[in-house]
């Protein structure tokens, strides 16, 4: 089996945590508030200036960009999003479903 040999080397430790959450899209962001509402001891990091992801990012209408008609909700911490992007004149409820 071919390898490669690296030299070593001392790296300087940043930071230490129990979760490292790469990444602040919907989905880093609700894994990282979980970990955290379960008391363990979660950083999350993004490669660019914001949370949000391709909703900042790339200006996807909203987190509810996959309702469609009939859609079902079941709730959890993206409906927590969506709910206090609503009482923060974020997004309008109504908006969400169309």
């Amino acid at each position: 089996m071919k390898q490669i040999q690296e030299p070593a080397r001392t790296i300087p430790v940043m930071a230490e945590t129990d979760v490292l959450v790469v990444g602040s899209g919907p989905g880093g962001l609700a894994a990282a508030i979980a970990c955290a509402r379960e008391g363990v001891d979660t950083m999350i990091v993004e490669r660019w200036g914001s949370f949000g992801g391709n909703i900042t990012q790339a200006l996807v209408g909203s987190l509810a960009w996959y309702r469609y008609e009939k859609t079902v909700e079941a709730g959890g911490i993206g409906m927590e999003f969506e709910r206090c992007a609503d009482e923060m004149g974020a997004a309008h409820q109504s908006d969400l479903l169309q």
